[in-house]
């Protein structure tokens, strides 16, 4: 199985390239409510499809992962995005979508 190096809640880690998000909350003990984040470049893109592999999504080409959980703290200016707040409160409904992208916030497009 193919790996490749990334950060995850500032550890950087071997993540398989085909893992789920499902998986690596359940091999780095996050809870259950944890979304995944991940940063790629100038894009942040939220994980709602968590049965997915990574491989298949924009998320999937991050060097950077963020778990966060609901009223969790903003760590850093990614986690305080207000497109991010939109996007989690959106996603307590049904949806469609496998993921929601956007550009990061700080940066000049």
């Amino acid at each position: 199985m193919e790996t490749r190096w990334a950060t995850v809640d500032n550890v950087t880690l071997e993540l398989p390239a085909d893992c789920t998000v499902c998986e690596l909350r359940d091999a780095l003990y996050k809870p259950d409510d944890a979304v995944l984040i991940g940063v790629t470049g100038d894009l942040v893109s939220i994980v709602h499809d968590e049965d997915r592999p990574l491989s298949e999504l924009v998320a999937g080409c991050a060097e950077t992962y963020y778990f966060r959980r609901p009223e969790g703290p903003d760590r850093n200016e990614v986690l305080s995005a207000p497109e991010l707040e939109t996007a989690l409160a959106e996603s307590n409904g049904e949806r469609t979508e496998a993921e929601t992208t956007f550009q990061r916030p700080g940066i000049d497009h």
